[in-house]
């Protein structure tokens, strides 16, 4: 045999069959034979490259011989992505049918049952209906890879339940006799049922493969002809490889390859060489990769249970006559996954390694490499192991123990392991005994110190001088909001709220309403109203004399229509139109300018009318005045009162003094102040006036005494022509504001003018801003002093919103009077220095406390006490206080003066 034929003899990985020149008949391969000669049930279950596929090829060849129908169902085929059991089913049947080389259509027959049986029934039905029928001969089914049903996504305990049962049902039916399955894979019987309800998978007779023995192996001698001894030769092989038969051909390869056949320690060097160096990257194909996948990843948490038993097996120094330490076999859950790696195997009731190679491979230093990885505390339990576990320094304590002990949850520890965490418990226990008394001692003198502490520090009240630079701070910022604006709509709505407040049900005797509403403009049937019939209202109300009447209705048609409405304007004195004057202009008939006025508003952003316009100049250079100043001043002139010009900005009329509104009155900012406003001090609502429909006065149904001397307003209510306005009386939470149509409007701000005039009724005026200044830093001082007196947060809360009650008083009874004070403004003051000063005073207090505190642990002698006391102090403090504590900690000698140093 020549070099190529000495390389070629021995085959590494893959199945080697009967003829293969290096196969090794073992054991295994008589006791296999003769159990499928009696049609035993069998398993295979062993570590990976042990010869499991070679051992079933060649039973298939011998039992393919002697006339057996041979099937064979490798389940690494079916895959696990997008499998579901239908599929997984379907397939199992399919590799039965191909090797039985059926000539009808399976996949008709497998969809044909499907709504009757479920896929695992429609498996045993094939077996019993078609495989035991068709085939007259003995059946063998090998299924290899049995472990791979566990890698499934879904059960497949009924799979290995229909096995058990075709086994059972020999005793009912013959035919079962022929027929006999075989399993091959890396498991333990008792792991393929998942369901542990369930019987495990015990039926059958288990084949044990061994490593090669030398007698077996004498057929690998031919490979190694041309090397002295080559008998000896096997025998070092197998040393090395403990008969491993992956190991083995592979071995034998390299010895058979190797370049000086002759050279002292041959098996030896080759091994160093090619097998142990840099194994990693040599092991090709893949052996020593596997078996440490296996251990380090197939199940994480039971990996350093696995490593530990492991560690306990393998001897602290690999000797060329390899001993174990002897771990008696227990035939547990661990000891049978370590075995299924490879790395160990059993011998005389013990386990012990499986060969020098993994000896040398998988050592301490491996070993002690991987724990370091897994085990958060590998540094601590080594020191301990290496001090025979008596210094006790090297135990977890504190925070590191508990976030041990949480780790360790739901994981398989080695035993050391568990001694290592039981000692650092045990030690833990010992100290916390030890340090009772002291932490009972400590808490106490804490709780004492902290109730001292706070009573000094609650006497403590804040400086007069810092009182004050809260308010005037707070004030200032407030009134520095309140000229940008952001405080403009709330003191609005208080304002708005105080009319709402001040409604009575009094009359406005002085002036009367005639409304023109939908059912009035039904009876006169058209709109616009035509001007004879404004013309014969005029008419029947002149006839009441009253003092004036004003038409709030646009008459802007041409004269040719308006001749008689024409004819009565200039005839009566005391009739007045309206116009528009700003925006788009709305002209009056052709009158005396006496006898117009203007009907224009001042709306706030909000929509709401607060101001009244008096008078304006328009572009014509002319002076207009509104429509109910128009009213009101001829109301006065009847009585002797004339409009005296005090100067640009007041006007004196009767008992009044009209001042003009400015842009920054009250609570407004940048309004606009073009023409001659005021604030509007609003009569009432509709309800307030006397009030006629244009149908009562077309049919005569008033009475005279109800107009003479009165002013009348005639304008439009109707919703349909849209004439009406927001006033601080529209409010709603749930419905739509009301509106208040320009008609009372118009009469409400001839009310102001004549009540001012004559009935002294206030109009709505301002302070100076330096008063209004003032007034806010007042409240701003009472809150302040609220805080500053008072400590319970109850009483506080009481007393500023009595406080507010009464500011809230003040402002409303000011209001009746005629001026609007700054409430809005004076309520955040008087709030928020109440608050900053309860801010400030409560960290004054802290500072004391904590100071105090301070001073009283650290003049403690005992420094157990004070050392735990301080502990505690420095957990329920702020990050700030904690380095305070830290570093006075360290000069116990000094503290008298830890305020000067922290503050």
């Amino acid at each position: 045999m020549n070099q190529n034929n000495h390389e070629c003899f021995y085959q590494v990985g893959g199945s080697l069959t009967v003829s293969s020149p290096s196969y090794v008949v073992r054991q295994a391969d008589r006791e296999l034979d003769k159990a499928l000669e009696l049609s035993e049930f069998c398993y295979v279950l062993n570590t990976r490259q042990m010869g499991k596929s070679s051992l079933r090829v060649r039973a298939i060849e011998k039992l393919q011989g002697s006339g057996t129908v041979c099937i064979s169902i490798d389940l690494t085929g079916m895959g696990t992505q997008n499998l579901t059991p239908e599929k997984w089913y379907a397939g199992v049947l399919r590799s039965i049918f191909s090797a039985c080389g059926f000539k009808f259509d399976w996949r008709s027959w497998w969809r044909e049952k499907r709504d009757l049986f479920t896929p695992v029934q429609r498996l045993a039905l094939f077996i019993e209906e078609v495989l035991l029928v068709e085939v007259t001969a003995n059946i063998v089914i090998f299924v290899d890879e049995i472990d791979r049903v566990l890698s499934q996504k879904f059960p497949l305990d009924d799979f290995l339940a229909l096995i058990h049962s075709c086994y059972q049902k020999r005793s009912i039916n013959s035919d079962y006799y022929r027929l006999t399955f075989v399993l091959l894979g890396v498991a333990a019987p008792k792991d393929l049922i998942r369901d542990k309800n369930q019987s495990p998978f015990e039926i059958g007779k288990a084949i044990a493969l061994e490593g090669f023995k030398l007698k077996e192996a004498t057929p690998l001698i031919e490979g190694l002809t041309g090397i002295a001894n080559p008998k000896q030769i096997l025998e070092e092989i197998l040393y090395w490889t403990g008969g491993q038969p992956f190991l083995t051909q592979k071995l034998c390869q390299l010895v058979a390859k190797a370049e000086n056949k002759s050279a002292t320690d041959l098996v030896a060097n080759l091994v160093e060489r090619y097998i142990i160096n840099n194994w990693e990257v040599q092991d090709e194909p893949e052996h020593l990769r596997t078996i440490r996948d296996r251990l380090l990843y197939r199940n994480s948490a039971k990996t350093i249970r696995l490593l530990s038993l492991y560690q306990n097996v393998l001897q602290p120094e690999v000797l060329r006559l390899s001993r174990s330490k002897q771990v008696d076999l227990d035939l547990s859950l661990e000891q049978m996954e370590l075995r299924l790696s490879g790395l160990v195997v059993e011998k005389k009731g013990s386990l012990t390694i499986n060969n020098p190679i993994y000896a040398k491979i998988f050592d301490r230093v491996w070993i002690d490499k991987q724990l370091e990885k897994l085990r958060p505390y590998e540094r601590a339990i080594s020191n301990w192991l290496k001090s025979d576990c008596q210094n006790q320094s090297y135990l977890l304590q504190g925070q590191e123990l508990q976030e041990v002990l949480t780790w360790s949850l739901n994981k398989s520890l080695g035993d050391v392991d568990y001694q290592f965490l039981v000692a650092s418990q045990n030690l833990a226990k010992q100290k916390a005994e030890n340090t009772l008394v002291a932490v009972e001692t400590a808490s106490k003198l804490l709780a004492k110190t902290r109730k001292k502490a706070r009573q000094k520090a609650n006497k403590q009240r804040l400086a007069k001088s810092k009182l004050s630079a809260i308010a005037f701070v707070l004030t200032g910022l407030i009134i520095l909001v309140r000229y940008t604006g952001i405080l403009q709509s709330w003191e609005w709505n208080l304002f708005d709220r105080f009319f709402r407040w001040r409604v009575t049900d009094k009359q406005e005797t002085r002036i009367a309403v005639v409304t023109v509403d939908e059912r009035d403009l039904k009876t006169v049937g058209r709109w616009p109203i035509d001007d004879r019939t404004i013309a014969k209202a005029i008419t029947n109300l002149q006839r009441q004399q009253p003092q004036a009447i004003a038409i709030d209705i646009y008459r802007d048609l041409p004269i040719e229509q308006n001749r008689e409405l024409l004819q009565l304007l200039n005839n009566y004195s005391n009739l007045y139109v309206v116009e528009k004057v700003v925006g788009e202009a709305v002209s009056a008939p052709d009158i005396t300018p006496k006898q117009i006025g203007f009907s224009d508003q001042v709306l706030d952003s909000d929509g709401k009318i607060r101001r009244a316009l008096l008078t304006l100049n328009a572009d014509d250079g002319q002076l207009h005045f509104s429509l109910g100043t128009q009213l009101a001043l001829n109301y006065l002139d009847k009585k002797g009162i004339k409009l005296e010009p005090l100067d640009r900005d007041r006007n004196r009329l009767g008992n009044a003094i009209f001042r003009r509104f400015q842009s920054y009155d009250g609570g407004y900012v940048l309004a606009d102040s073009g023409g001659y406003q005021i604030l509007f001090n609003y009569w009432g609502t509709t309800a307030n006036f006397l009030r006629y429909s244009l149908t009562q006065v077309l049919n005569n149904q008033i009475a005279a005494r109800d107009i003479r001397d009165r002013l009348i307003f005639v304008g439009m209510t109707a919703e349909s022509v849209k004439d009406s306005f927001y006033t601080p009386y529209s409010h709603g939470w749930f419905n739509s504001p009301e509106k208040m149509p320009g008609v009372y409007v118009h009469a409400n701000l001839a009310s102001q003018i004549i009540g001012a005039a004559i009935d002294n009724r206030p109009l709505l005026r301002t302070h100076s801003k330096l008063s209004e200044s003032l007034w806010i830093l007042l409240w701003g001082i009472v809150g302040a002093i609220i805080a500053w007196r008072l400590h319970l947060a109850i009483a506080i809360i009481s007393a500023v919103s009595f406080a507010s009650a009464i500011a809230i008083g003040i402002s409303y009874l000011a209001f009746l009077s005629g001026w609007w004070l700054p409430l809005i403004p004076s309520l955040l003051t008087l709030n928020l220095t109440a608050l900053a000063v309860i801010i400030v005073s409560s960290r004054q207090r802290e500072r004391s406390r904590f100071q105090y505190t301070l001073n009283l642990l650290l003049q403690e002698s005992n420094p157990i006490v004070r050392k735990i006391a301080l502990g505690y102090y420095k957990q329920s403090e702020n990050k700030e206080n904690q380095i305070l504590i830290e570093r006075n900690s360290l000069t116990v000698n000094r503290p008298k003066n830890i305020a000067d140093s922290s503050y």
